[in-house]
C-alpha cells in the first residue's frame, strides 16, 4: 500500500519539541556518573528534520525556543543544517529546554529542564505552513504538558483536514507527563488524526506495562485510529502491523557508538522513502539503514547520508521481510 500524499514545498513539518541536548563525553550509566558534557541540537522532532534534509528533504520545525543563548544556538543549528526555521518562535518568558544524557550503547539515562518547548501555541503553527507540508510529524514528548498539547492537537486536526500524512512518535516518559491529563486518554485523542506511529519496545512498557504483549500494543493504537504501526525492538528486531497482516524485518548487529537519536534516524529515513513512494517495507528497510549510520556516530542526528547507496542496499534486502 502507498500513501496518497498531496504535494507541497515542505517534505515534513515537525511540530513539538526544540532544545539542546548535552550528551556526557564519556560512556557512563548514570547522568551524575558524567565529567562532562558536549552540546548538540536536539529533540526528538528537531532531530527528525535534521535527518530528512540530510536526506535530501525539505524540513520545518515549529517550535519554541527561548531568548537566551541556548535558543541562539538551537536556531544557528538548524539553520546551518539547512532546516526551515521560519516557525521557530522565540519565548519572551521561559528559558530553552535543556536535556542531560548518557552517552550510551544501550537505552540512556536522562534529565530534562523543561521550559519554552511546552509554551508553543496554535497560532505558533500558522495554517500557512500546514498548507505546504506533505507530512506533519510529532512527539508524545510534545503532547506531555501544556499549552503545546493544544498546539499539537489542534495542528493535527488541521493536518488531517489537509490530507497531510500524520506521524507520531510515540516517546512516552513519566517523568514528563503533567497530571492534568492520563496519557492514554491525550494518546487516544491524538491518534484519531494519526497515519503512522513507531512506538519502541520501551515506549510499549511505559504506555501500558509489562503485561501487555507487543500485539496488544499494536492493537492498542489500531483501537484509537492508526492505521499502520511500526514497532522497533531492538535486537529482536522490526514488527509492522497494519491491522491485519503482519510483517517482520530482523535487525542487525552493527557497531553502536551512541544510541541518542537512533529513532529519530529511522522516522527521518522511513519517512523520506515513503514520499518517495517506495512500500511500507521497503520504508522500514530504509530507516534501518539510516538508523544504523546514526548509531555509529556519537549525538543525536545521523552523519553523511547517501540516500542513492541506501536505496541499492534495500533492493538487495528485500527479501529479509517475513510474515
Amino acid at each position: 500500500m502507498r500513501w496518497q500524499i498531496p504535494e507541497g514545498d515542505i517534505d515534513v513539518l515537525s511540530v513539538g519539541e526544540a532544545l539542546v541536548d548535552f550528551i556526557s563525553i564519556e560512556a557512563v550509566g548514570k547522568v551524575e556518573q558524567a565529567n562532562g558534557f558536549r552540546r548538540y541540537l536536539g529533540g526528538s522532532v528537531t532531530n527528525l528534520a535534521a535527518n530528512v534534509v540530510r536526506l535530501g528533504g525539505r524540513a520545518a520545525v515549529a517550535a519554541r525556543v527561548g531568548d537566551d543563548p541556548f535558543g541562539r544556538f538551537v536556531r544557528q543549528e538548524m539553520e546551518q543544517q539547512g532546516v526551515i526555521t521560519d516557525y521557530l518562535k522565540t519565548d519572551a518568558v521561559a528559558r530553552t529546554t535543556l536535556a542531560f544524557i548518557t552517552c550510551s550503547a544501550a537505552t540512556a539515562d536522562f534529565v530534562i529542564y523543561r521550559g519554552s518547548d511546552a509554551r508553543l501555541l496554535p497560532e505558533d503553527v500558522p495554517q500557512a505552513a500546514i498548507e505546504l507540508a506533505r507530512v506533519v510529524h510529532t512527539s508524545t514528548f510534545a503532547l506531555s504538558q501544556e499549552s503545546s498539547r493544544t498546539a499539537v492537537l489542534d495542528t493535527l486536526r488541521r493536518a488531517r483536514d489537509r490530507g497531510c500524512l500524520i506521524s507520531l512518535d510515540p516517546n512516552y516518559h513519566p517523568s514528563l507527563w503533567d497530571a492534568s491529563r492520563p496519557p492514554a486518554e491525550v494518546l487516544a485523542e491524538a491518534c484519531q488524526y494519526v497515519d503512522v506511529v513507531k512506538p519502541s519496545r520501551d515506549d510499549c512498557q511505559r504506555l501500558f506495562g509489562t503485561d501487555f504483549s507487543l500485539s496488544d500494543c499494536a492493537q492498542r493504537f489500531h483501537d484509537w485510529g492508526v492505521r499502520k504501526v511500526v514497532l522497533t525492538q531492538g535486537p529482536q528486531g522490526i514488527s509492522i502491523y497494519d491491522g491485519g497482516q503482519l510483517l517482520r524485518v530482523k535487525s542487525r548487529d552493527v557497531p553502536v557508538a551512541d544510541a541518542t537519536g537512533a529513532g529519530d534516524a529511522f522516522w527521518a529515513g522511513f519517512l523520506v522513502a515513503i514520499l518517495d513512494g517506495r512500500a511500507l517495507y521497503e520504508a522500514v528497510l530504509f530507516g534501518r539503514e539510516v538508523a544504523e549510520l546514526k548509531v555509529g556516530t556519537v549525538g543525536p542526528i545521523a552523519g553523511i547520508i547517501d540516500k542513492g547507496t541506501i536505496y541499492q542496499k534495500i533492493t538487495a534486502a528485500r527479501g529479509e521481510a517475513s510474515t
